[in-house]
Parts: C-alpha cells; structure tokens; sequence
C-alpha cells in the first residue's frame, strides 16, 4: 500500500499536509504563536514542536502502511517504533470479544478484511487524538482562565461542509451531508422563517416568500426511528448487519411512506434520501462498522502502555475531549421506553452516529445563541480550474442553497432595524430640541421625517415602521449615520464657535474695562476743571441775570396795571351793551311765542269746530238714506223681521266690539289730555321760568350764551308741544267719527 494511503485517500479528496501543519504551528501561523505547552519555558515549546510533531505526520501515516499477513513485516516494526509498543504488535491483529452482560471473554483471530477495519480505526483514533489534543492547547493558548474571567464574548469561523455525492457514497457521505442539511435548516431559520416571521409579527408590509423547508429530511436523519437511530439499533446487536440495517430502512420508509426516501430500483444494499441539494444514493457496506468504530479496549490497553510520552499526553488530552462528547451524546439520547431497564441504556456504548449528532445539536446550540452571518462559496467548476466558469453547476448550487430566495429577500427586505428607543436616544440630535418628546414613537416619527421623509406607499422605498421596530433598506443606516456625524461636527463647530467667541469676548471685556478706567480718570479731571471754569461763567451769568430781571421786572409791572385799568372799563362797556340787546330780543321773542300760541288756539278751535258741523251734517244724510231703505223693507213684515233679527244680532255684536273700541279710545283720549294738561303745565312753568331768568339776565346780567341756549330749549319744548297738540287733535277727530260710526 502506497505511504499515507489512508489520509490522502481521505472522504474529500484533499491532502492533509502534516510537515506544512508543523511548519506553520513553529513559525506562529496558527493562533499569532499561542500554543505555550510550557508556559514558563517559552523556548522549550519550538523544542517540543520539533522533536515531536516534525515527525508525527510520518508515524501515522506509517501506521497505515502496514500490509496484512500471517507474519510481522517491516511496516509493522516501524508503526510500533512510531506509537512506542515494541513486542506488542500482535494485538493490533488480535481481539477479544466479551459477550455483555457474561463475564466469558473470547479470544480470536481476526480476518483480513477485519484488520483492515481495526488498523483503520487505531490509525483514524490516533489522529483524531493528535487533531482534538492540538485543538485544546490552541484554545488553551487563546482563551486563558485570565481572559475567560473577564471577557464574555466571542468570534466564531465555522467552516461548513461541502455537500458531497461521488459514485459511491458511504457512511462519511452520509455524515456529511447529513451536517449540512442541519446547517441548511439553520441558514433556513435565519435567513427565511425567522426574517420573515419578524417582518409578520412587527406587522408590516410584506408579501411571504416561499422556500424550500428540509425539516422532513433532518427528521427521517434524526428522528426515533430514523436512519442514525436504526443504524444505532443494528449497531448494538451482535449479529448486526448493513443488509438487515437497509431492510429496516426499506420497511420504515420504501414504498412511497417518505416522500424524502427512495428505495433504488436496482441492488438492496443501496438507500437513497432526497437532500435540499440532490438526490444520494448511499451504500450501505461498512455503515455498522464505521459507526461502531471504536477501537476495542485490548488496543486501547495497549496504546496507553506506550512508552512515547508526546502521545501519551495527546491521549490524555483527547480522552478528556471523548468524555464529554460522550456525556453531550448521553443527555441527548433519546429516553428508553416504558418498561425497559434504564441501566442498559446507561450503559451502551455511544456510536460514532450519536457522538456526531450530538456534536451538531451542540453546535446548533451554539449557533443559536450567536448573531451569525454567512458566507456562501460556490464551485465556479467540476476542474477546479481558474477563471473558468460553468453557468449551469452556478444555477444549480444556487437554487440548491437557498441563496436566490436569499437574493430575493435581500433586495426586497430591510436588513437594518432597530427599537423605537435604540433608534432614538441614538438619532435624537437630527431633530429640533422642541420637538423631544417623551414619547418614543412620536420622537422616532419625526427623526424620520425629517431625514428621511415619509414611507412612500407601495414602494417603501426607505423604511418601514413595525410595533416595536423600525426597518430600514439597506443603505439607510449609513445615510443615517453620516447626517448624525454631520450633525456632531456641526454642533462640535458651534461649541468650538461659542468657547472661542466667550474666550476673545472675555479679553476684550477686560481691554475694555481697562480702556474704560483709563478714559473715566481723564475724563473726570477734564470735567472738574471744566466744572470749575462753568461755575465761575455762571455765578457771572446769574449776577447779571437777577439785576436785569428784577429792572424788568418793575418796568413790566407798570405797564400791566395800565393796560388792565384800559381793560376791565372797555369791557365792562361792552358787556353792559350785550346785556341790554339781549334782553330786548327776548322780550320779542317772548311776545311773538305768546301771540303765535294764540292763534295756533283759536285756528284750531274753528277748525274742530267746522269738522264737527261736517260730521254731523253726513251723519244726518247716512241716517235719513238709512231710514229710507228701512221703510222700503218694512212692507214685507216677515222679511223685516228676519233681518230685524240678523240685524240686531249684528248690532249687538258691533255694539260690543264699539264699546270694547269706545273704553280703549276713551282711555287712550284721557291720556292724551292728561299729557296735554302736563304739557301745558309745563309750558307755563317754562313760562314762568323764562320770565325769572328774564328777571335775572335783566338784573345780575347773565351771559347771552347761556340765555341763548335756554331760548333754543324753550324751542324745541315749543315743537314738541305743537306736535302733541296736533297728535291730539287727530285723536280727537278719530274719536268723533266713531262716535259718529256708532
């Protein structure tokens, strides 16, 4: 067999370059130098490195060099140089087999094709060691108890499987893809279900995209009775086989009761499950012993009497790893059913398949509680070749991986959100401070409006506001942020502005104070001599003043009582003069009021005399006219009698309505001749009135403007007085003609 046949024909196809491994662990490439095996000798680690890893790639890789045959050949003395178990070697072909739960241990030799299998496994454990021993001292180097102590979070890479399916496909196939449709569903739950649910639950608009869900496919994986929890019963029992394995498989799930299950149409050791990439059809040779693959404890016996401290220590190392993969295996198996002993499902030995599910859901786990972001790397193509590229294998991993609907829910979703209170107390400087309000939402809204201006309908085209949330299209954060560094630059500028202004104001206040004494000091001595010069000019000034005022004084004196004594004779003339003509125009105009008065009196008594004689004369002529028809209609003694009767029944009800008329008029006449007798009254106080201010004028002489507007009074008392003499009258003459009616 060719020198490292094992890990170079590895599941993948890809050489593990264990000299380039070491070369890169001694030069500090991996982890920026952090494996300190000796912490307190820092040169004893690249001794360390040197003399033991240099030649560990070569050593496992010799272990699998061994040819099987009846007799030691010289790879096997070199693999047992290598692990250091010189003269043991047989029990790597040897093994014992102790039927549980009977203490009877067998002991039997081996086939070929099983000692394949055993050296195959002491190889694959001894490098999974080497691989898990390196893991811990490269977390040991970077994660210190110092650093765990104080720092709780973490950046993790995980590289993800690439989906495999070759011609024939094993159980390392199995394993793989089996990780990726687990990985797929978590990518689904990010990407799709848990987006667009919270696009839902926030209630905003959007139209759910649809994708394709491998949940049925991890569950015919993972489930009770799934494909890992058959092929672990079947691994557990003694005679245990891949056809009985695949016959359980084919009853469970063949004819159509999966719809991610095929039964191929050819061969019964084959299976095929419907992946979200494509369809594999797995052979089930080797699936019970590789998922048993554990290394009989004969061999672990002898490995750990290994006279090779470095692999001692690397067994150690991976044996504390294995025990807790075994105790993660252990809580996430499933629960035996009613009945059964809980002691035997203690102590059944982990299968390779459970120890791998229980590492995924440990992952899954760890995902879960992390913010993740993906990273999608397609095969361009089947070469591997350079600027060569294969439209059709592109599409097809694509749409295989989810990421056109990823595509879809990019450009059409809003990648960027945050809380009403993250986005404000975050954006809050964008706004006005009278618009700060206490109300989150409200303050959000108005950020909003004025950086970005409202949703636009349809098209969202910005954001969208949720019930707790605000999404935003991608590019929006960035707009945001730069108009929050543009605003902090602004007011650091007017703070910078402001100080600066204070400083400079504050030294000039002080020049300017100074200035100010200097100028007030002078100032006041100019003024004192000044003042000085001023009171002397104005005790002059006030000398003069008074003797000129009091000479022109006395001169002025004189002149006004002369001018006064002219004064008080030429108006006392004068007001002597007024008096006696005003006094005249009264007594004319007082006897032509009384003579107007009068004949007013005398016009009216003519007049309501003559009406009176009209009136009576027209009656006289209505009666006689009346009496005439009366004799004519008195012939016919029944038709006088009857329109006796309605005429009397129509006088009688006249004659109410009249005397009803009658008192009102009569009342209304003695009201009107009350107000006459008032107005009389009046007038003749006024009279009486007008004859004493005469009396008085013409005696203290009082002044023509007031007589005169006791004359204008006296007036308009006069027409008021025509006019209710004339009223009255009217009233009069009403009352006689309905006497005259009556």
């Amino acid at each position: 067999m060719k020198t490292g046949a094992y890990l170079i024909n590895a599941s993948r196809g890809s050489v593990v370059d264990i000299p380039a491994l070491v070369n890169a662990m001694r030069t500090g490439k991996i982890a920026g130098a952090a494996l300190d095996v000796y912490p307190n000798e820092p040169a004893a680690n690249g001794e360390y490195f040197n003399a033991n890893l240099n030649t560990w790639g070569d050593d496992i890789r010799s272990l699998n060099n061994i040819i099987l045959t009846p007799h030691i050949g010289g790879s096997t003395e070199e693999a047992q140089r290598a692990i250091g178990v010189e003269g043991k070697s047989r029990y790597l072909f040897d093994a014992t087999y102790t039927p549980s739960p009977t203490p009877l241990t067998i002991t039997s030799n081996l086939t070929q094709a099983q000692a394949i299998v055993v050296r195959d496994s002491v190889a694959k454990f001894i490098y999974s060691s080497l691989f898990d021993w390196l893991v811990e001292i490269v977390n040991m180097g970077l994660a210190t108890d110092e650093v765990l102590s104080r720092v709780t979070s973490f950046i993790g890479v995980l590289d993800i499987y690439g989906f495999e399916h070759f011609a024939k496909n094993s159980f390392e196939q199995f394993c793989i893809n089996y990780a990726n449709e687990k990985l797929q569903q978590e990518f689904n739950q990010h990407v799709f279900k848990l987006e667009q649910e919270e696009y839902l639950r926030e209630e905003i608009d959007w139209t759910f995209i649809d994708f394709s869900d491998n949940q049925p496919c991890i569950d015919l994986i993972e489930g009770k009775m799934g494909v890992l929890g058959l092929l672990d019963e079947e691994s557990r029992l003694p005679m245990g086989s891949d056809e009985q394995f695949v016959t359980k498989l084919h009853h469970h799930y063949a004819a159509d009761k999966h719809q991610f299950y095929k039964k191929p149409r050819f061969g019964k050791s084959a299976f095929t499950i419907c992946h979200y990439a494509v369809d594999v059809t797995y052979e089930s040779e080797g699936f019970i012993e590789k998922n048993r693959d554990t290394v009989p404890d004969e061999h672990m016996e002898v490995l750990r009497a290994t006279s090779n401290q470095f692999l001692r220590q690397v067994l150690d190392a991976a044996s504390a790893v294995r025990e807790k993969d075994v105790a993660s295996a252990s809580s996430n198996a499933v629960k035996p059913a009613a009945g059964r002993k809980i002691g035997v499902a203690v102590n059944r030995k982990p299968t390779l398949g459970g120890i791998f599910r229980s590492s995924l859901i440990e992952l899954m786990n760890t995902i879960n509680n992390t913010d993740v972001h993906y990273i999608r790397c397609i095969k361009p193509n089947e070469a591997k070749e350079s600027w060569k590229f294969e439209g059709p294998m592109v599409l097809s991993q694509l749409r295989a991986c989810g990421v056109l609907e990823t595509v879809r829910i990019s450009c059409a979703g809003y990648p960027t959100r945050w809380t009403y209170e993250e986005f404000a107390l975050r954006y809050y400087m964008l706004v006005h401070s009278d618009q700060w309000t206490s109300e989150i939402r409200d303050m959000a809204n108005a950020i909003l409006t004025k950086a970005l201006g409202t949703s636009s309908g349809k098209g969202m085209d910005k954001y969208q506001l949720g019930l707790t949330k605000i999404f935003f299209r991608a590019g929006m954060l960035a707009f945001l942020e730069n108009l929050r560094t543009s605003r902090l630059n602004d007011c650091a500028i007017l703070i910078q502005k402001n100080l600066r202004a204070k400083f400079y104001r504050q030294r000039y206040l002080e020049a300017r104070s100074a200035i100010i004494v200097f100028q007030s000091a002078t100032r006041a001595y100019l003024a004192r001599k000044t003042a000085q010069q001023l009171r002397t000019i104005k005790a002059a000034t006030t000398i003069q003043r008074v003797w000129r005022g009091q000479k022109q004084r006395k001169q002025f004196l004189r002149i006004r009582n002369h001018v006064v004594l002219a004064q008080a004779a030429a108006k006392g003339y004068l007001r002597r003069r007024e008096i006696m003509e005003t006094r005249v125009g009264n007594a004319a105009v007082l006897i032509q009021r009384v003579w107007r008065s009068r004949r007013q009196l005398r016009s009216w008594r003519q007049y309501r005399k003559k009406v009176t004689l009209i009136q009576s004369l027209w009656r006289g002529k209505l009666a006689r006219h009346e009496y005439k028809k009366i004799r004519e209609e008195a012939r016919d003694l029944k038709q006088i009698s009857y329109k006796l009767e309605n005429k009397v029944v129509e006088l009688t009800q006249s004659l109410g309505s009249m005397k009803a008329q009658n008192k009102t008029l009569v009342s209304q006449v003695e009201n009107y001749e009350g107000q006459i007798k008032a107005w009389k009254n009046r007038h003749n106080a006024l009279e009486t009135r007008a004859k004493e201010l005469q009396t008085e004028a013409n005696q203290a002489g009082i002044a023509v403007a007031r007589l005169q507007a006791m004359e204008d009074e006296m007036k308009k008392l006069q027409q008021s007085f025509e006019e209710s003499t004339a009223n009255i009258k009217r009233m009069q003459e009403e009352e006689r003609e309905l006497r005259e009616s009556l």
